[in-house]
């Protein structure tokens, strides 16, 4: 479960509040006047979401190339009439 504690809370307790996460610890969301601004989460979970942000870009992008190939054999194109047009696409740019 996820901590919510308020700035003028963080500020003090900066460095406890960063060892507690190293340590295992839930995110901290941090509010401002009792609205949520930030979250507070470890190096190891930051790079973590990273790699997953990625990992789903690069699946997005396969899925969205195997829907273009797709369309295109039911159109009665060939991959290299696709290639070509992606190419000039690219050049127009």
């Amino acid at each position: 479960m996820e901590n919510i504690v308020g700035i003028n809370e963080v500020r003090p307790k900066l460095t406890f509040l960063l060892e507690a996460l190293g340590e295992g610890d839930a995110p901290y969301i941090i509010t401002v006047k009792s609205e949520p601004k930030g979250v507070l989460i470890s190096y190891d979970e930051y790079r973590r979401l990273r790699q997953v942000e990625q990992e789903q870009k690069r699946l997005s992008l396969t899925l969205a190339m195997e829907r273009i190939r797709t369309k295109a054999q039911a159109a009665g194109l060939k991959e290299a009439d696709v290639a070509l047009e992606i190419e000039e696409d690219r050049k127009g740019r």
